[in-house]
């Protein structure tokens, strides 16, 4: 029990925010410049707001890990990145059933392992944002290559037609390999219609996920000059 007890308190730390001071004043524009002028070196795009909680830097949010960050300045030279996690959460009868919920990954993957890739994540875009404000150099950043032996992506259209058919018995779920919301959406006949229309129109905005998490979206046509 303290084991877990204590893991919990490392996953709560993981996602929790970074600071750092710079050894120069400067201004949330300057910032905004430097890191505009390195904007490959990031994974997602950002830019300046205001509003409620501040004039800061907002990064859109890592759709497979559902965590966006705001830079604050403080004081010229206080840097303070903090995440907002958006869970996306989704429950039946008292029972939570959306990807991250332990249905679908267990309770071990629902808490810590996700906490654990959220902090790698704000630690990687945290020293990247270090390094460029402190002048060093970093590296573009490359997508990981899908591994040898996995899955292919799975077709939009075969989802889209499967949704439109047979969506009310979650065989579209199925399909994308989500088979614990599937055999809950054949016994509930798809969240007793919700779901089912939730999944339709995700699926026709490119937000449906498979069950790594990635966008399941039609191919671009190449444009022919």
């Amino acid at each position: 029990m303290a084991n877990f007890t204590d893991s919990i308190k490392e996953a709560a730390f993981a996602t929790g925010p970074r600071e750092f001071d710079l050894p120069f004043a400067t201004t949330l524009e300057e910032i905004a410049e430097k890191l505009n002028a390195r904007s490959a070196a990031f994974q997602m795009p950002f830019q300046i707001k205001g509003g409620v909680p501040g004039q800061r830097i907002a990064f859109e949010k890592e759709p497979n890990l559902d965590v966006g960050l705001w830079l604050f300045l403080k004081d010229g030279t206080h840097i303070r990145i903090q995440p907002v996690i958006t869970e996306a959460k989704m429950s039946v009868g008292g029972m939570r059933v959306d990807k991250n919920s332990a249905l679908r990954k267990g309770i071990k993957g629902s808490t810590i392992d996700l906490a654990t890739e959220r902090g790698g994540y704000i630690d990687t875009v945290t020293e990247t944002v270090k390094k460029i404000l402190n002048g060093e150099e970093v590296e573009d950043y490359i997508a990981p290559e899908v591994p040898v032996g996995a899955e292919p992506p799975k077709d939009w259209m075969t989802t889209f037609l499967l949704c439109l058919f047979l969506g009310s018995i979650g065989v579209h779920r199925y399909y994308v390999g989500k088979i614990g919301t599937g055999i809950l959406y054949t016994f509930t006949l798809g969240l007793f219609g919700i779901g089912y229309l939730v999944d339709f129109i995700n699926i026709i905005r490119g937000k449906f996920t498979d069950k790594n998490g990635n966008y399941i979206q039609r191919e671009k046509k190449e444009e022919t000059v």
